[in-house]
């Protein structure tokens, strides 16, 4: 959706290298997408969906954790009071330890996954959002004979040290286009879906290790 900030060093070079009356006719907006998005009611419906994928993902989670959970304080309660006993080798312990350090993996791995999924989903459902904002930023440049339009952000990072005057905002042209309220209400971060999955099982001590969920 958004233009690199590598374009935004060709413009500086066009500026400083062609002939005053061409570097005036090359024109140049921004845009901030983020404002558009939020404020769009297809990403309301993109966070209703994923929060619905988000309980049914935790839930799972838990079912997972659930069980392997309590297999773990089983094996713990085995392993301690083997160690305690006559026949339990150095050998022999650390093998028992290593199996429940794999065990205590498998219940971190179940939400790590979790949270994988979770961003694939977000990923996917957010695209054709962002393919019509980007669809959007074109018409309306190619309407508005833009040579360039820039994002005001790129990889979380702002790309603008200094904006001219002269430098156009299409933000609020682009959402008109798109049918967007500039005055409504955007969703807050509040509302928005948050990339999490509960932690069913904490507070057993492995032997040799962490408590599980514990980083």
């Amino acid at each position: 959706m958004t233009r690199t900030v590598s374009l935004l060093a060709a413009v500086l070079a066009l500026g400083a290298f062609a002939p005053p009356a061409a570097a005036q006719a090359f024109k140049v907006g921004y845009v901030d997408t983020d404002q558009i998005v939020i404020r769009m009611p297809a990403f309301a419906d993109v966070q209703t969906q994923l929060q619905q994928q988000q309980q049914a993902v935790g839930q799972r989670v838990r079912f997972v954790q659930d069980s392997l959970g309590q297999e773990l304080q089983t094996k713990v309660a085995d392993y301690e009071t083997f160690a305690q006993s006559a026949v339990a080798t150095d050998d022999a312990r650390r093998e028992r330890q290593v199996e429940l350090a794999q065990l205590q993996g498998s219940i971190e791995r179940a939400e790590a996954e979790g949270l994988q999924y979770l961003s694939y989903v977000e990923a996917r459902l957010l695209q054709p959002v962002l393919t019509q904002v980007d669809e959007a930023i074109t018409a309306e440049a190619e309407a508005q004979n833009f040579d360039l339009v820039l994002p005001t952000v790129a990889n979380n990072a702002p790309v603008f040290l200094y904006r001219s005057p002269r430098v156009e905002d299409l933000t609020v042209a682009v959402m008109e286009r798109l049918g967007v309220d500039p005055e409504s209400e955007p969703l807050t971060r509040q509302q928005q879906a948050q990339p999490t999955t509960p932690g069913a099982v904490d507070g057993q001590q492995v032997p040799g290790g962490q408590a599980p969920g514990g980083r």
